[in-house]
């Protein structure tokens, strides 16, 4: 009878075991899945060194005075429900007198490109008033030497449902009128998931 106790007690504890193992390794699984999806488009919070230099480089791979730090592709895939993303933007003038003495001379204006397939015409009617930055005249964050940088940010309500919504970027300074420059970038809104 002593046996069979025995038996069922190192069969019970050698369960608690595996499960216990099983359970970390599920957890440790799901964090990894989370790591590797959850760096597909990165936000960006402030402006420092590690982006203005990859501001700096796409300045000298592209040859624009305008970029946009997205990748080739100028397309960020954000989640339904995301507040404050942040897109970097850098310009260049070709006379770095457009800046003005008190820096404040060039500026840009985001707006929402209004086409049939656009998220403006897909539920997301108010994307110019989710534009946390300002969308019209607004100074860049920051000027050193020739570049000014600044940080576009969005919030991508929870309510719009997954479609493309491209805004436009135009930047001009004031009595540089060869300066005036556009380019764009994309919003991909992709469904909330569990991370």
């Amino acid at each position: 009878m002593k046996m069979k106790k025995l038996g069922a007690m190192e069969m019970s504890v050698g369960t608690i075991v595996t499960i216990v193992l099983l359970m970390a390794v599920l957890v440790l699984g799901l964090v990894m899945v989370r790591q590797i999806f959850g760096t597909a488009t990165k936000s960006v919070n402030i402006i420092d060194d590690q982006v203005t230099n990859e501001i700096n480089n796409l300045f000298g791979d592209s040859g624009d005075t305008l970029v946009v730090s997205l990748g080739n592709q100028n397309t960020a895939e954000v989640k339904q429900g995301t507040e404050n993303f942040g897109i970097p933007i850098g310009f260049s003038p070709m006379d770095p007198a457009a800046w003005g003495t008190g820096k404040q001379n060039c500026k840009y204006s985001v707006t929402a490109a209004d086409q049939p397939t656009y998220c403006i015409n897909q539920g997301w009617a108010r994307v110019n008033d989710d534009i946390k930055t300002g969308s019209e005249d607004v100074s860049f964050d920051q000027i050193k030497g020739p570049n000014g940088y600044a940080l576009i940010k969005i919030d991508v309500p929870e309510t719009v449902s997954p479609c493309l919504q491209r805004f436009n970027v135009v930047v001009s300074c004031e009595d540089y009128n060869d300066e005036t420059t556009s380019t764009y970038f994309d919003i991909e809104v992709i469904k909330k998931g569990l991370f």
